[in-house]
């Protein structure tokens, strides 16, 4: 036993001994200089900025940041607050398309990515869904570049009754806002969505949806279309484009242009107050009067759209008219637009095109209420703009008629096959 603890003892001090050299030693040596790892960026980051996520990648070890852009914020602020060097800032004004990354606006995204030393890798902005602007590091510095995300387009059909009013209906039929307006567009010069449209009346639409990395991302054009109003009256439309895929136009089944000299109405979806009559009791001046034009009840503020293409030959204030616009087209025809809230940009003596906005709806004037007192006149002659036959535009172009004629008959084989009763939506068709 004594044999044992005197072993022990003499284990004891020699590993004594051994860590009493060893710190020695070390001591002796200079002084080693260490690069601790920095605090994670989250504590250094200006709330402003508004990140919204961060990850780490675990082949680089890169952090991401995904940023967004604040009121009067800058690329070079991002950069700072994210702990990145300020002359990282500089080498990036100094690219010659540096613009793609600093010309930002209020609640732009950028993903950026930073290593453990805070410099900078690469950053994403996406300024569209299908493009984005990339900066990426390598031995030669940075450099911006574009990078296209190809769409894909899949062609979708459905449709639907109007129960209670054409935006309603199309919505049922799971429409876009944006594609139940274009379909309106369409029809615009074919169809009074305001007076024309009744409970029953049903549409069949057949469509381009669009797809990013399999992610819908909007609709495209409609193709075909077809508006049945009064029981068993048919409007159809077809998309005509050239070799280049651009757009020519829509034309019905029999080649002619869907769009005419004039627009049957100058603002949409509001209701008419008072039509074209002879003789009417003024409401504010209390006696009878012809009442030479179409009355548009609506709210303040309302868009009101040139019904054609032509010259502003007045733009100002009359006692009874208050805001009005006189627009002269083809010589013989001249439109009035009056009780104006305030006018559009368009001045007297430019042309306007059809569809542009040249005032909004209000009450100046003599009126008693907001609304649009619309007035047509052919050769100096009062008419009913709600009963003139408006001049068609100019049918199918001789050489695009062979292609239009197979396109169109394909299409209209598509929509007979569609049964509005049934406005489940369909990604595809045969």
């Amino acid at each position: 036993m004594q044999i044992f603890f005197s072993k022990l003892g003499l284990i004891v001090f020699s590993l004594i001994l051994v860590s009493f050299y060893a710190f020695n030693s070390d001591a002796s040596q200079p002084l080693e200089k260490q690069r601790l790892p920095l605090p994670p960026l989250h504590s250094a980051l200006n709330p402003s900025l508004g990140i919204t996520d961060t990850q780490e990648t675990s082949s680089a070890k890169w952090a991401k940041y995904s940023i967004k852009i604040p009121k009067n914020g800058s690329l070079s602020e991002a950069l700072d607050d994210l702990g990145v060097s300020k002359t990282t800032a500089f080498e990036i004004k100094k690219l010659p398309n540096s613009r793609l990354l600093t010309q930002l606006r209020v609640g732009d995204t950028l993903n950026i990515w930073v290593d453990q030393d805070r410099e900078l890798q690469k950053i994403d902005y996406p300024k569209t869904r299908a493009t984005h602007y990339q900066l990426t590091r390598s031995d030669n510095g940075f450099k911006i570049q574009p990078v296209e995300h190809p769409v894909e387009i899949k062609i979708a059909s459905t449709a639907g009754i109007i129960k209670h009013s054409f935006y309603l209906g199309g919505q049922d039929a799971g429409l876009s806002a944006n594609t139940i307006m274009n379909l309106a567009d369409i029809f615009s010069w074919e169809i009074d969505f305001i007076r024309q449209l009744r409970p029953g009346d049903h549409f069949k639409v057949i469509y381009e949806k669009r797809f990013i990395d399999n992610k819908y991302v909007g609709d495209g054009d409609i193709l075909a279309a077809e508006i049945t109003t009064a029981g068993d009256d048919k409007h159809t439309a077809f998309l005509l484009r050239n070799a280049k895929g651009e757009n020519i136009g829509y034309y019905d089944i029999h080649k002619h242009n869907l769009k005419k000299a004039f627009l049957r109405n100058p603002v949409d979806y509001v209701r008419i107050t008072s039509t074209y009559k002879p003789m009417r009791f003024h409401p504010v001046l209390k006696k009878w009067r012809a009442h030479r034009g179409i009355d548009y009840g609506g709210p303040v503020g309302t868009p009101i759209h040139a019904t054609g293409e032509g010259q502003i030959i007045r733009r100002g204030w009359s006692k009874s008219y208050g805001r009005v616009i006189y627009i002269k087209h083809a010589g013989k025809y001249t439109t009035v637009y009056a009780h104006m809230s305030k006018f559009g940009k368009f001045k007297k003596g430019q042309w306007v095109k059809q569809g542009q906005v040249i005032g909004y709806i209000g009450q100046s004037g003599l009126a008693t209420g907001p609304h649009l007192h619309y007035e047509l006149r052919i050769s100096g002659h009062y008419v009913d703009p709600l009963k003139v036959k408006f001049p068609d535009a100019a049918p199918v172009p001789r050489r695009y008629r062979t292609q239009f004629v197979e396109y169109a008959s394909l299409m209209h084989g598509q929509l007979s096959r569609i049964n509005p009763h049934n406005t489940q939506l369909a990604t595809r068709f045969e």
